[in-house]
């Protein structure tokens, strides 16, 4: 037994006008695009709320990503295959440029390794690092400029939101054979050894085997000393003998400490003549001399600044949001575009190569109480002061920022994620599998290009096949679910319910004009009703196939029930005519109203003449809004019915 009753009905005249629903457009004033723009005109002038806690918050958090920031930054610049002082000019001015338009209060920007791995993967095209190294350099600043000037433009015009087509599968699958191959870059300054460049895994354990022979032991000891003493900290023991070790020492920056150890074990022990062991040497000091980058690469740097703009913009999204969150403020991805975009345009001007967000240092700034976007710009007076101190870094083996490279990419290597990729999809296992296999041992370019492309092909494929249910009525309930899922819901004699769970466009309305008609449009069925309160969206092709569908119910002797029209789909129905041809008195509410409504008519109409529920166009549909509840008995109005209160429109 069905229920056969419904309550009373709320009359939503005031909800339902019969004018389409007016938006209003509120236009931004100057001064709402000045504070947008410039999120620091917002901050800077709110400091003096506390300002006692932030600054010392700042102050602290500026100091360490400032000493944090000099190891990292020549560490990096190795990375890319440029002089070291290259580094350092990267964590300079784009933290300052940052600070200005940025949103993130935590994000520390600056040199990092993915970056560093994707500029030297992408410059290495054209010049060779050690041969023409001038021509080398320019290209990396040329390169830092062009990423800036793209990420610039895409904020501007809001286009921060094709990052979301960027799957996690493809992320983590990129992220973790680009760590695999900084990893293996590093292994030669390890070592000790001079190999050829290589991009790909296997080239690069080809060119490290080849001359593994001329190891310099020296040279490795440090490196493997470097790593066991970063390790150490970073896993300290939790055994209370190691109390005074976690007390005093811990919160120093691991990573410095072991620049300034083997820096002076290095320097006094005369390494680099008596063992052979490759130091850094000779660094420039004092500030870039700022100079506007040469661009007449820019044409053949094009393909390496997407992909290295892609793999920027991501990362410091992903670590930002992270933080964002927790700190509960909103982070506004196409500013962030801008920031980023800025940063780069400038610091190209004084020497940097392409930069992003940290996650490492945003990490540690974070946890250092940074407060305002005022502590990265305190960090860069501490890389300011190192800039004219270069010589304290003469004798600092190659192989120590070889180690903090490899120690702090390692963790970006999941072997587990494939598998928890499998557990929720197939496709995104192999998904995962399919970037990393191409980025790994193809390219950089290839495998992003590849798995970007098969990310888009696989939201179209979703989009062409649309979910959609057979829906049955719960015993004693007006509620209504799928038939598979919910064993007890019973389907209706004479009424097929048939939800679609997708805005319906062209691209699927193929499949769901074949399954609507397999389906629903059968002997036996009288009434069909779609129940359209999961459909948000209906273009021309949805409205042509549903003339279709109309026609085709009428020569099969079927009446189509549409239920729970949204108000955007509603809208759309006014605009092209759609409702005056069907009939305003045809429009109802909620399923369980349409199902009353068919049960109704075929109490009242004979089982003969069931098609005749003709509105005075002809057409075949007992239609249900969102916002008002009709019924239709033979083409008439009825009011007096027991069982449905009527409205208009």
């Amino acid at each position: 037994m069905w229920s056969t009753e419904i309550g009373p009905v709320v009359n939503h005249n005031d909800e339902f006008e019969d004018e389409p629903y007016k938006k209003n457009i509120k236009f931004p004033s100057c001064s709402d695009v000045l504070f947008t723009v410039f999120p620091v005109l917002s901050w800077l002038p709110d400091y003096r709320n506390g300002w006692k806690e932030k600054l010392s918050g700042d102050l602290r958090a500026g100091l360490t990503i400032g000493i944090l920031l000099i190891p990292q930054g020549l560490a990096y610049a190795l990375l890319a295959e440029l002089p070291v002082q290259y580094g350092l000019f990267s964590a300079f001015m784009p933290a300052i440029v940052y600070g200005i338009f940025g949103t993130s209060r935590e994000l520390s920007v600056g040199p990092s390794a993915v970056v560093s791995v994707l500029t030297a993967e992408g410059v290495s095209q054209l010049y060779d690092p050690v041969e023409e190294e001038a021509k080398f350099i320019g290209a990396a600043i040329a390169l830092a400029l062009l990423v800036g000037i793209i990420q610039f433009c895409m904020g501007t015009f809001r286009l921060g939101v094709i990052v979301n087509f960027l799957s996690h599968p493809v992320l983590s699958g990129y992220t973790a054979a680009a760590a695999l191959i900084i990893c293996l870059s590093q292994v030669k300054h390890i070592l000790g050894v001079t190999t050829q460049r290589g991009s790909q895994v296997h080239s690069l354990l080809e060119y490290t085997f080849a001359d593994i022979e001329n190891t310099n032991f020296v040279t490795l000891g440090i490196g493997l000393g470097t790593m066991a003493i970063l390790l150490f900290w970073k896993y300290t023991p939790s055994t209370p003998k190691l109390d005074w070790f976690r007390k005093y020492l811990k919160p120093f920056p691991s990573a410095m400490v072991v620049v300034i150890v083997m820096t002076l074990i290095s320097s006094q022990l005369d390494l680099a003549t008596k063992d052979n062991v490759d130091v850094v040497g000779d660094v420039p000091g004092g500030l870039p001399i700022p100079a506007v980058p040469d661009t007449k690469d820019f044409a053949s740097l094009l393909p390496a600044a997407f992909v290295t703009m892609i793999a920027a913009f991501v990362e410091s999204m992903a670590v930002g949001k992270v933080f964002a969150t927790a700190g509960q403020y909103k982070l506004d991805y196409n500013q962030e575009l801008i920031a980023l975009g800025a940063a780069g345009m400038v610091g190209s001007v004084f020497l940097s190569f392409p930069i992003t967000g940290s996650l490492s240092r945003t990490a540690v700034n974070a946890d250092a109480g940074a407060k305002t976007q005022a502590a990265a710009v305190f960090g860069v007076i501490i890389v300011v002061i190192a800039l004219y101190a270069t010589t304290l870094f003469k004798a600092l083996p190659k192989s120590v920022l070889g180690a903090m490279i490899i120690v702090s990419v390692v963790p970006l290597i999941d072997i587990k994620e494939p598998i928890k990729l499998w557990k929720v999809g197939k496709f995104e296992s192999l998904l995962f599998l399919i970037t990393f296999c191409l980025t790994a041992f193809v390219s950089v370019e290839v495998g992003i290009g590849v798995s970007v492309t098969l990310s888009l092909f696989i939201v179209v494929w979703k989009a062409s096949r649309p979910h959609y249910a057979l829906e049955g009525q719960l015993p004693g309930t007006t509620l209504y679910r799928n038939l598979k899922r919910y064993k007890d819901a019973q389907e209706i004699p004479h009424i097929r319910i048939f939800r679609l769970d997708a805005e319906l466009f062209f691209a699927n309305v193929g499949v769901f004009e074949e399954k609507f008609k397999e389906k629903c449009l059968q002997d036996g069925i009288k009434f069909a009703i779609l129940d359209m309160n999961p459909c948000s969206a209906f273009d021309s092709s949805a409205l042509h196939t549903m003339h279709i569908l109309l026609e085709e119910a009428e020569r099969k002797g079927v009446v189509i029930l549409l239920a729970g029209l949204l108000n955007d789909v509603r809208d759309t129905f006014r605009r092209v005519g759609l409702i005056e041809s069907i009939g305003r008195e045809n429009f109802f509410t909620t399923t369980h109203g349409a199902v009353l409504g068919a049960q109704e008519r075929m109490r009242t109409n004979s089982s003969d003449t069931v098609g005749d529920g003709n509105n005075a166009n002809g057409n075949t549909i007992v239609a249900m809004s969102n916002n008002t509840m009709f019924s239709s008995l033979n083409g008439e109005t009825s009011t007096d019915s027991p069982l449905i209160q009527l409205h208009t429109i």
